[in-house]
């Protein structure tokens, strides 16, 4: 048997944080619960997962208090400052009012009044697919649908989507992982234009401002730097995961012509499509946790402040979970024996993605307006990723494509 070492020197890989997931199902089978170090820990198994995700007083977000602990300094640097400003780094009760009115910003209802708009910018999305048979570079049309939605709902100017987009991939890429990488110098300068821009910007617009800014500016809790801090971080996660998700599902329709006639007007068979591309290949791979006491996982003991990285990606892939895992089943959420509850691909419980709905919607409609367009779509080249454990958006996706 290959042991767990070699099996994470190939994941860590470039090829292997491109193409993870046959190395993901080592892991599942045989290391569900893998320790690295003797403070951090690789859980791949999907019972496993879930034990941590809906225990969040036992295994929280590492937060400033953590931070205190292990990395003193952290403070001084201004680019983990305003990351640890975010909700993705704050526990309960210091993540609220903040989570509760983006909770209700993105509820269900409310995403659904949001359709019209989301609707018009993956027409102009989808455009390019419509205008001929030939190429597209759908890293250039389609997977930047949820920048120009992200970018409406903040009030960010049309003209600057493509900047911006590049100061948070900066940004993102030297704080993936935790803690970040020291490494820091190509963040911290993104991290000042993103709030240099936010401020002069988004921030003031006073009495004009877009929705989610007015929404959270209305409770006086939450004091500007953890506006902005939100603000950034609320742009990264809403554009970078979805525009992954954007470029999964993308290629599996691809590959599988024959359900462009039922995404065009079968809701149901639409919806679990974008399910089963989140579970297949989830746009976030690893969620990070901490331990808050000497505990065990699965039998593994656990540490006191060990990281404990959640791998999304694996537990999709999870066979005790899913049959056929590696398969991907368009119609999987449409069986009794299988709901959208066990995609766990936008997290679990008191810290899953407060904007899942919108993330949700957007690629329905996405993909919709999509199969429309075109009468067949299949990959012209090899797609580019970007080699990232995290959050990994593809740089260059060209398709050949029929219109109808």
């Amino acid at each position: 048997m290959t042991s767990p070492h070699d099996v994470l020197l190939r994941l860590l890989s470039p090829e292997g944080r491109t193409a993870p997931y046959r190395h993901y199902r080592e892991l599942v089978e045989h290391w569900p619960v893998l320790p690295i170090t003797p403070q951090r820990l690789l859980v791949t198994g999907y019972r496993e997962c879930a034990d941590v995700l809906v225990n969040p007083k036992l295994f929280p977000v590492p937060d400033r208090h953590y931070a205190d602990r292990l990395w003193p300094t952290w403070y001084t640097v201004p680019s983990t400052d305003l990351l640890y400003r975010s909700l993705l780094f704050r526990n309960a009760p210091d993540n609220q009012p903040a989570r509760r009115l983006i909770a209700r910003f993105f509820a269900p209802d409310q995403v659904e009044r949001m359709r019209p708009m989301i609707t018009r910018h993956a027409g102009a999305g989808t455009a390019p697919f419509g205008e001929g048979d030939g190429l597209v570079d759908a890293a250039r049309s389609f997977t930047t649908i949820p920048d120009s939605v992200m970018g409406e709902l903040l009030g960010l100017p049309r003209h600057d989507g493509e900047r911006v987009a590049g100061w948070l991939d900066r940004f993102l890429e030297r704080n993936e992982m935790h803690p970040p990488d020291k490494a820091l110098a190509a963040a911290e300068e993104a991290s000042s234009h993103l709030v240099d821009h936010i401020t002069n910007t988004v921030l003031a617009k006073r009495g004009s401002e877009a929705p989610l800014v007015r929404s959270l500016r209305e409770h006086s809790q939450i004091d500007e730097r953890d506006l902005v801090s939100n603000l950034v971080f609320l742009l990264g996660a809403g554009t970078a995961t979805t525009a992954s998700l954007l470029g999964s599902g993308l290629r599996q329709l691809a590959a599988h012509n024959d359900l462009l006639p039922g995404l065009r007007d079968d809701d149901a068979l639409l919806r679990s499509f974008v399910l089963e591309a989140l579970r297949y290949d989830p746009p976030v791979q690893y969620g990070v946790r901490v331990a808050a006491q000497d505990t065990e996982l699965a039998g593994v003991p656990v540490a006191r402040d060990s990281v404990v990285l959640v791998c999304f990606g694996a537990l999709g892939r999870d066979p005790g979970r899913f049959g056929d895992p590696d398969s991907f089943v368009a119609d999987r959420f449409l069986t009794p024996d299988t709901g959208p509850r066990d995609v766990l691909s936008f997290g679990l419980g008191a810290h899953r993605c407060a904007g899942a709905e919108l993330g949700l919607v957007t690629a329905e409609v996405a993909f919709r307006q999509l199969a429309l367009r075109v009468d067949a779509i299949r990959e012209a080249e090899q797609p580019q990723r970007q080699a990232r454990a995290v959050v990994r958006r593809h740089t260059r996706l060209v398709v050949d494509v029929t219109r109808r």
